[in-house]
């Protein structure tokens, strides 16, 4: 089953959808009636939830989404094992033109893995996971009738990590990932996401495509700049040509504290018990974050 801390890769945040989000408009200036400026809207962020945003980092900006999360997951299978995971999340992004921008994504973490059999002796594992980076390509910009619809491609660098991670990643196997992104405002304050995904490794046996990912989002502006999201995804692994998957639901809110800064807090509980699925586990996530974005190439913009 894929960690949830991998499937967390840059965690999205469907906040933008819950915050009322105008389009760059022009608005008159206060120092002359004749020079118009600028409005930019406010920052659109990949997390908190698993849902990216279909929504591109603006042109010459540098945005920054970081965080703390925690989960915990539960084999209930004889013998199954316990995973309790402490992730600092980072996600880096830059908007190079209206349509494209270039991301990586740095998870620091500290995994312990506890094996209720006696043979086997509970471990521990602390570093860097292998560096990820990757683009976002939006395809359809949203209208009355279409949604924005955007693609991301990942690569994870299995010879860039640290620590444990290092050691227990395969030096030769790099990794893919694959997302089409959906995201439709339906009233000036609710909004609806949703996320396809599939992934695998370039190289070795894993085979090209053989995980996989599914998010719907929901999200809703309480105003004075408060948004909440309700979300659902699952994740599923294909196994010996059987199909396991781990069903989530979660929900979190987000306080914008400026047009460039916004707060998150967030957690979610495996289902699986609930709907009965072949991987047996329980669980859940939690976590909190920050992101901003600043001003680095605004000649591109030009």
């Amino acid at each position: 089953m894929k960690k949830i801390s991998i499937l967390i890769l840059t965690a999205s945040s469907f906040w933008g959808m819950a915050q009322e989000r105008p389009e760059t408009n022009e608005i008159a200036d206060p120092t002359g009636p004749h020079t118009p400026v600028m409005k930019m809207s406010p920052i659109a962020t990949d997390r908190p939830d698993i849902t990216e945003s279909a929504f591109i980092t603006p042109v010459g900006w540098f945005q920054y989404e970081g965080g703390y999360q925690y989960s915990h997951s539960e084999s209930l299978l004889t013998g199954g094992k316990i995973i309790d995971i402490h992730q600092v999340e980072q996600v880096l992004r830059f908007g190079i033109n209206r349509r494209f921008e270039v991301r990586s994504v740095i998870n620091s973490n500290t995994e312990r893995v506890y094996n209720p059999s006696p043979c086997v002796d509970t471990y521990r594992n602390t570093g860097v996971s292998p560096l990820t980076i990757g683009f976002k390509y939006n395809l359809l910009e949203e209208s009355d009738r279409t949604p924005q619809t955007t693609w991301l491609s990942h690569v994870s660098l299995p010879q860039v990590a640290f620590g444990d991670y290092r050691a227990v990643t395969q030096a030769n196997t790099v990794f893919h990932e694959q997302r089409l992104m959906l995201e439709k405002g339906i009233t000036s304050k609710f909004g609806l996401a949703t996320n396809i995904g599939v992934s695998g490794a370039l190289n070795g046996t894993s085979g090209y495509i053989n995980e996989g990912m599914f998010s719907l989002a929901a999200g809703y502006d309480l105003g004075n700049d408060w948004g909440v999201y309700l979300e659902y995804f699952t994740n599923w692994e294909l196994v010996q040509m059987q199909l396991f998957h781990t069903p989530f639901i979660d929900g979190g809110i987000t306080k914008l504290l400026s047009n460039d800064l916004q707060l998150d807090i967030y957690a979610g509980y495996d289902i699986s018990e609930i709907t009965g699925t072949r991987n047996a586990t329980t669980g859940f996530i939690a976590g909190a974050g920050i992101s901003y974005r600043l001003p680095l190439a605004e000649r591109l913009s030009r």
